[in-house]
């Protein structure tokens, strides 16, 4: 994927500009029109995960839904996440016996510990993990626990689930798939971007930040010597309740050519199933490997992985300690 040469930096571009370029670069690529050029429509996945236990969060609407189905549908086992009892109900009517409704509140680490504590009570060993479940907030919020609203719910919980079941040994020869955004474009690879101040608060630079990180954790969560590899990728610009709160402009100017939720989860269900070699940094999108940058000014990290990792272990030690 060649990198534009913008002579601004998007946020120093005025609104009409931003408009042109970001619907012009991105829309035939992210939204139906790009998975249908790519003949995926053409190509559908023959798999079975009969047998397999997946484990996918934020299943109740959506692309996580449309994971969770999909994987229910071709014989897996998909231990499905929400906090919404009836939309868990819902999805397992819909699903049958293969979904196996879970009630928990992810934004708080103490709930993710929790979870990865039920799966392995149950002895249940998963094949595959998908961290889907976030949000784009406009507002900035804390949680109980102290933590900006966001940054737990995309970033912090999702490691403080991985990692447990990872050190438990519930992962191995499995997969994780992170289901980040093309909203990570926006920022390097930034540590002061993760948790912001209310009084200079971004949502979408906050967003952007925390699915950024993912693609580090994905390359921390592959390990050989376990057969465990992780991915991190794009779904395209897809039709969910989050986008049209978040983002009601590209809803209202795209909306009829937004992709369905089985269409952005399409790439989780043949990562799970291919299991290609991993490649460190990679954006996977639409069954292939993309670049993970598309302008030059985030190719320079502001900060190494280790200092991501490191905020992350201290903030689920903080969480845990006040829990105890």
């Amino acid at each position: 994927m060649a990198d534009p040469k913008p002579t601004l930096k998007p946020a120093e571009m005025p609104m009409w500009m931003k408009v042109v370029v970001f619907y012009g670069r991105f829309a035939p690529s992210f939204t139906a029109l790009g998975y249908v050029a790519r003949g995926l429509p053409l190509r559908p996945l023959n798999a079975s995960f009969k047998g397999q236990t997946w484990l996918v969060t934020g299943a109740t609407g959506g692309i996580g839904r449309g994971i969770a189905l999909g994987a229910a549908r071709r014989g897996a086992t998909v231990l499905s996440v929400g906090r919404n009892e009836t939309a868990l109900k819902s999805l397992a009517q819909e699903g049958g016996a293969g979904i196996v409704p879970m009630q928990f509140d992810l934004e708080l680490v103490a709930a993710n510990l929790a979870l990865a504590d039920e799966v392995m009570r149950r002895g249940s060993k998963l094949d595959v993990l998908v961290n889907n479940i976030g949000k784009l907030d406009h507002v900035h919020r804390l949680t109980p626990e102290g933590f900006e609203g966001t940054y737990a719910l995309n970033l912090l919980g999702h490691f403080a689930l991985t990692e447990k079941l990872v050190d438990a040994g519930a992962l191995d020869d499995g997969v994780v798939v992170n289901m980040a955004s093309g909203g990570l474009y926006n920022t390097a690879l930034s540590l002061r971007r993760l948790e912001q101040k209310p009084e200079r608060y971004s949502g979408v630079m906050a967003y952007a930040a925390h699915k950024r990180a993912q693609l580090a954790l994905a390359d921390r969560w592959t390990q050989p010597e376990r057969r465990l590899v992780s991915y991190t990728m794009h779904p395209g610009w897809v039709a969910t309740q989050g986008v049209s709160t978040a983002l009601p402009d590209l809803e209202r100017h795209l909306g009829r050519v937004l992709r369905t939720p089985a269409q952005g989860g399409d790439t989780a269900l043949w990562l799970a199933a291919k299991r290609p070699s991993p490649v460190p940094g990679a954006l996977w999108f639409d069954r292939a490997p993309r670049a993970a940058h598309a302008y030059a000014f985030s190719r320079k990290p502001e900060v190494e992985p280790e200092a991501i990792y490191a905020k992350l272990i201290a903030d689920v030690a903080r969480a845990r300690s006040a829990s105890a």
